[in-house]
């Protein structure tokens, strides 16, 4: 119980110090395009490029209308970035901040805001080209897209506790880095991204449905083309938040004090 105190206090004294992580997510964006032309802008133009590319290339094969296909894609490619990005970046994200804390009595969890705040900042950029797409193909959300409301502050919840637990391992082991990174690359081809569930034909569907990145995704793509989101998706959304929030708070109870000396 004292390691759950602890852990408690650790991410309630993160949260309070929030002007610390959001300032630091700022200045991260800002320093990865420092000296470039467009800035953070580069950001929202290399998605844009992508999300052409692969509709140019995948909504003939696929039998999808340019102008339904597109939208998919490109909303699809917005949350996968973020939650990719997230995921991948947590690997090393106590090993990255090693000097500051083992040097100032900062809560650990604060490490971890600071990635998602980043991720965040990103994830706005490219809502630009996905709120130009939306628009110029004239797509209508479903009535139902005020849980996409509800579905974001999950993703995000679900998210800080997985960051949170592959920081630990990666900080304990670093082959979890390349671990994630090449999991995250298979789990792309097989995740409904640019390809539309029922693409994966008859017999096959519960790839789809066990896929718990996809509900991630489904509960706020579908409200927000005006498709019908998966029956499995908000159970499966709601199952992975229950258990990367169990395991999460069990690690960093557990292994909070040590993360400074396996760094």
């Amino acid at each position: 119980m004292t390691g759950l105190s602890a852990a408690g206090r650790d991410i309630a004294g993160a949260i309070a110090r929030r002007w610390f992580w959001t300032r630091l997510g700022w200045q991260d964006v800002r320093q990865r395009f420092s000296g470039s032309l467009f800035g953070s802008f580069w950001i929202t133009l290399n998605l844009a490029l992508m999300v052409t590319a692969l509709s140019l290339v995948f909504s003939g094969p696929l039998g999808t209308r340019w102008s339904d296909y597109l939208p998919f894609v490109a909303s699809g490619l917005v949350l996968w970035q973020f939650i990719q990005a997230s995921l991948n970046e947590s690997s090393t994200v106590f090993v990255s901040a090693a000097d500051t804390i083992r040097n100032a009595p900062l809560p650990l969890s604060v490490h971890i805001l600071r990635l998602l705040w980043r991720n965040l900042i990103v994830l706005l950029h490219n809502l630009l080209v996905l709120v130009v797409v939306l628009v110029l193909f004239q797509v209508r959300p479903a009535p139902a897209a005020w849980t996409i409301a509800l579905a974001l502050p999950l993703m995000c919840f679900t998210l800080f506790w997985l960051c949170l637990l592959i920081g630990l391992a990666g900080a304990r082991f670093r082959d979890v880095a390349q671990i994630v990174a090449n999991l995250l690359q298979i789990l792309f081809f097989v995740t409904p991204v640019f390809w539309p569930p029922e693409a994966i034909g008859a017999g096959r569907e519960w790839i789809v449905a066990l896929n718990p990145l996809f509900a991630l995704i489904d509960i706020v793509r579908a409200p927000l083309l005006g498709d019908t989101i998966a029956p499995s998706s908000w159970p499966m959304a709601l199952a992975l938040a229950a258990g990367s929030f169990a395991a999460g708070l069990a690690a960093f109870a557990r292994a909070r004090t040590r993360v400074a000396y396996w760094i």
